[in-house]
């Protein structure tokens, strides 16, 4: 084989392992590409499970507020009403013990 034959061959050799190796990096990229679309979909569920999970258990705490609160209303209605009445028990005392 002449020189230039041999040069020939092993420049088609390089431009052949060039493809491979572009080939190569192009299915990484691809499968890098797809690792980050699944990592970015489980993380995105996550964050959307941990949202729906918050958001229901921040309802449930309004909710208990609203009872306890409405509890609270009826306690301090109550204490008035016993208030306004031993008042009276006493006016009625102080009235009776003055005449």
């Amino acid at each position: 084989m002449e020189e230039t034959h041999i040069q020939q061959l092993l420049d088609l050799e390089r431009q052949k392992l060039a493809i491979q190796i572009a080939a190569t990096e192009v299915w990484i990229d691809d499968k890098v590409k797809a690792s980050e679309g699944r990592i970015i979909a489980a993380v995105t569920g996550a964050i959307t499970n941990a949202v729906v999970e918050l958001k229901g258990d921040i309802m449930d705490v309004r909710s208990e507020l609203r009872g306890t609160r409405a509890e609270l209303k009826a306690e301090i209605h109550d204490v008035r009403t016993e208030l306004k009445a031993e008042m009276v028990r006493l006016e009625h005392k102080i009235d009776n013990h003055l005449n």
